[in-house]
């Protein structure tokens, strides 16, 4: 009795409210992945959102390999029409190696993915430990995916037969990324992404040129170089998020 009592007269602590972080326009871009299925036949959601116009690109992949991450941010970024100044993570191991590896706050990224920052022109940052709100907007968007595109397209394909495959999730969900999440009037900045984007678009860096591959054949002590474009054009994304509403 006695301790209830004490209890009583106790102060309740106020929790410290969430304060929510904005950057300005080209600064930041925030990334994660979301699992859609697991099993034999996976279904991974690369996701990533521009901090300023919370402009939205997803795609699906079968893995989270390194090289799966990185091709996602080349298409990411060709999206977007430019490069952010930094791009947002929490601790994925195809990012970082170690946290604080050096000091507080100097951590120790994988190789390929500092080269690749360095060759795109971004800088890797790390959410802050146990503050998630510093990648809220990526988490966010994680979740809008799942509930708005993911399981409509999948209750809609399954009496038909039809598995939403990585292929068939991105036909798809590049349609809805033009159609509906980056028409959609946001909640928070009270704007249409896509018209806040073409505000922030300006203020990203530019695209590098993009690299070459090549073919080598040997023919008759004859070597000749074929080149192919590392990336199918991507002429479709010219006309999104651009449409009137």
């Amino acid at each position: 009795i006695l301790r209830a009592f004490i209890r009583s007269l106790s102060v309740p602590q106020e929790q410290e409210p969430a304060v929510r972080f904005e950057t300005e326009p080209g600064r930041q871009m925030q990334v994660d992945w979301g699992t859609m299925r697991n099993g034999r036949s996976p279904l991974h959601v690369f996701v990533a959102v521009l901090g300023y116009s919370r402009m939205l690109y997803i795609e699906f992949t079968d893995n989270m390999r390194y090289d799966t991450l990185e091709t996602c941010h080349r298409n990411a970024f060709r999206f977007f029409g430019g490069v952010p100044r930094e791009v947002l993570y929490d601790n994925m191991k195809t990012v970082v190696l170690q946290r604080d590896a050096y000091q507080t706050g100097q951590h120790r990224f994988h190789p390929s993915l500092w080269q690749f920052g360095k060759e795109m022109g971004f800088s890797p940052r790390l959410c802050r430990p146990f503050r998630a709100q510093t990648k809220g907007k990526v988490e966010r968007m994680v979740q809008y995916t799942r509930n708005s595109f993911y399981i409509p397209l999948m209750t809609r394909l399954r009496p038909m037969g039809i598995t939403v495959d990585v292929e068939t999730a991105n036909r798809h969900g590049l349609r809805w990324l033009h159609d509906v999440a980056n028409q959609r009037k946001h909640e928070t900045i009270q704007a249409r992404p896509c018209d806040r984007w073409l505000e922030e678009q300006q203020s990203m860096l530019a695209l590098p040129p993009e690299k070459k591959e090549y073919d080598v054949h040997l023919d008759e002590n004859l070597v000749n170089f074929d080149k192919h474009p590392l990336h199918h054009p991507l002429s479709i994304y010219d006309s999104f998020c651009r449409g009137v509403a």
